[in-house]
């Protein structure tokens, strides 16, 4: 170990060696390396050469606020990444120097010495020491640390694992906000809004990086442009930039809600998108897929992870924490006290959940037999096509600016709609919004043009951000019902050429309720919608396309996260949803002719988290290796296929065989398929 911390030590004093792209990128983009001791000096531009080729072609860039932000809420997704052997890159935007503070969480009253460059490199130790482990076993793997220019006139702290450089670590070292909600112009909010035109960066100490440099909005912008064109990611992963917001007053400017994340937290993802936006009209992108990551949210909502996942999240976090009192060489610290050993206190690392929820309902029958499979890739809508035993695709579907993951129903007429997410992006408030869109079969294999449905809340941009991801019902009479989380914490539902209408709560969903919703027509044609609050929350109509009221309260366990709806073959009402702490999937149900719910079946533990997929007696989830499995009528799980991407998807053929879908993280499409009904499901195969 002492070998390992001298040469860290020396390279913190030189400067590092070069930085490397991620293996799999496959290009060769300028960028400018400075080296030698003392400050930051021009050099001339160095053509970056990419790592010896292999067969790995997922590559992953995780756009984050904070040194500790994709340890809390994107794992066990990022320990995926990393274990994958694939390109694995994290872009921290700032400092996180909070205080300046560097003591455990019982001693912040304690007076001590604020030294906020010391902290912040504190924190970056902690985070590659965590990387380091994650990827290798070793929290004490040495990194070369450089200098890099992505745009002309900045440079970025780059950290290249040595022992597996395909992990690297970005850090540009911008200020925090200093505030979870409070306003201050000198933040990403500020930037982003115009209220300030640079932010400026808080080099830490002994980094090469020029003290009293800044970015403006457009530079931040580029930057991230430039480091998504250099390594060409095929998985996107931002934190939340549409979180929920607080009931209780703040102390913010008039009408301005207080949000339950941290407002870096927004608005790097905003920043992420903005770059992402330029990234794939470029025209040189590949197919990748974005997730969004809740934040402090996960604090109050049940916890959905199981106590194997919850444990290897905290080792992670107690390397980032420095809760083993290790020596690492460096007098600044070796991670993040406030942290230290109390990885659970807050309660963010029990969950992890997805911005968007997810709709196992993206695989879809066709009329006269095939399969229709629909996804995003680069913020636009994509679908293949099976006839026979024949994929074709992905095919375009015009239309960008999409997001989270498209749901798709069978309407009366035989026609396939879908239903997603489209986000405005705008500096001011009044110019950002989101808006439910939707897009009905014109042909065989095409599809649009997309039609905006508005939100609940359309009349306010502000709370349009927090409208949820769309489920829909086709009735029998040809209408469609599309229904949606609102502003309030309830549920709006509306037809395609009708106003929305927000829903009151049941009584037993609690003071609101979480996206994830499911829906159902029943055999009598009345509709079904369902939503997780402090139990499984029920609407239901009493005629065919009348208006939907709270039905009787269900009675149900609280679900840990979305809830899945299936009409039976025999007509009773069935439920799918996660058990909180355990990740077993709950089956409960209403028999025709009965106003009870009962829990019917429980699973063994898959793992994992995240909604269901249910098809006649077949399961489909994400598991503990973040790769999907299986269910067939009770049997074991079966647990293979990519490495996922979003939520999985099952729906039967027109022999009653089950097909079971993937979205992998490489940006293709996987299928795996019953040999005969109700039988265990084939190997999985790449579709297209």
């Amino acid at each position: 170990m002492g070998g390992r911390i001298r040469r860290r030590r020396l390279l913190w004093m030189a400067g590092g060696a070069l930085a490397l792209p991620a293996a799999g990128c496959g290009i060769a983009r300028a960028v400018r390396e400075d080296r030698g001791p003392g400050p930051a000096r021009p050099a001339a531009p160095v053509r970056a050469t990419a790592l010896a080729a292999h067969d790995i072609t997922e590559s992953f860039v995780h756009v984050i606020a904070h040194p500790d932000d994709n340890l809390y809420f994107m794992n066990p997704d990022l320990d995926h990444a990393l274990a994958s052997g694939a390109a694995c890159v994290t872009v921290c935007l700032t400092d996180g120097e909070s205080d300046g503070r560097n003591v455990l969480h019982n001693e912040l009253g304690r007076v001590t010495r604020a030294d906020r460059p010391a902290y912040t490199r504190a924190r970056i130790n902690g985070l590659t020491a965590a990387l380091s482990l994650l990827a290798t076993g070793d929290e004490t793997g040495a990194w070369d640390i450089s200098l890099v220019s992505y745009i002309d006139g900045h440079q970025v702290e780059q950290h290249t694992l040595r022992a597996a450089p395909h992990v690297q670590l970005i850090l540009l070292a911008l200020v925090e906000a200093r505030s979870v909600s409070l306003h201050r112009k000198d933040s990403l909010r500020g930037l982003w809004v115009g209220e300030t035109p640079s932010l400026a960066t808080l080099p830490p100490v002994r980094s090469g990086l020029p003290p009293g440099a800044g970015y403006s909005r457009e530079q931040l912008v580029a930057t991230l442009h430039a480091v998504l064109d250099h390594f060409r990611p095929t998985v996107v992963r931002t934190l939340d930039p549409n979180p929920e917001h607080s009931t209780k007053p703040g102390r913010t400017p008039q009408s301005a809600p207080v949000y339950l994340d941290h407002q870096d937290h927004t608005y790097s993802a905003y920043f992420a998108q903005a770059a992402l936006a330029r990234h794939w009209a470029g025209g040189q992108a590949r197919a990748a897929s974005v997730e969004h990551y809740l934040g402090y949210v996960n604090a109050v909502l049940p916890h959905n992870l199981d106590q194997a996942a919850v444990g290897r999240k905290v080792v992670a976090l107690n390397s980032y924490g420095w809760a083993d009192n290790r020596h690492c060489g460096d007098p600044a610290g070796c991670g993040d006290r406030k942290v230290g050993a109390g990885a659970l206190r807050n309660g963010w690392a029990q969950s992890t959940r997805y911005r968007a929820p997810g709709s196992g309902a993206w695989l879809q029958p066709l009329t006269g037999g095939g399969l229709a499979a629909f996804a995003l890739l680069n913020g636009t809508a994509v679908h293949w096509t099976r006839t026979g035993s024949r994929w074709t695709g992905p095919h375009r579907i015009d239309g960008t600016g999409m997001e989270g993951q498209l749901h798709a129903l069978r309407q009366a007429d035989g026609r396939l709609r879908l239903l997603g997410v489209r986000t405005r992006l705008g500096h001011a408030p009044a110019d950002h919004r989101r808006e439910i869109v939707t897009a009905v079969q014109t042909g065989p294999a095409a599809y649009g043009p997309w039609q905006s449905l508005g939100t609940p809340d359309d009349a306010d941009p502000v709370r349009s951000m927090e409208a949820g991801y769309p489920i829909g019902l086709a009735l029998p009479d040809g209408t469609v019902q599309v229904a949606v989380r609102s502003w309030n914490g309830s549920v709006a539902v509306r037809t395609l050429d009708g106003p929305w209408t927000v829903l009151s709560l049941p009584p037993d969903a609690g003071p609101g309720v979480q996206d994830g919703l499911g829906a159902v027509v029943d055999a009598d044609g009345n509709s079904h919608l369902f939503a997780p609050g402090r139990t499984v929350a029920h609407w239901a109509s009493d005629t065919p396309g009348g208006p939907l009221r709270p039905a009787r309260p269900t009675g149900l366990p609280v679900p840990a996260g979305p809830v899945t709806a299936r009409l039976a073959a025999d007509g009773a009402l069935r439920v799918h949803f996660r058990e909180p702490r355990s990740a077993r999937v709950l089956t409960a149900e209403r028999r025709p002719g009965t106003a009870g719910w009962r829990v019917v079946a429980e699973s063994a533990p898959p793992g994992g988290f995240g909604r269901v997929a249910a098809a006649d007696g077949a399961l489909a989830v994400r598991d503990d290796g973040g790769r999907t499995a299986l269910r067939a009528d009770g049997r074991d799980w079966q647990h293979d296929g990519p490495l996922l991407a979003h939520t999985p998807a099952l729906a039967s053929d027109a022999d009653g065989r089950i097909t079971a879908a993937a979205l992998g993280c490489d940006g293709h499409l996987y299928t795996a398929r019953q040999p005969v009904p109700g039988a265990p499901f084939g190997t999985w195969g790449q579709a297209g």
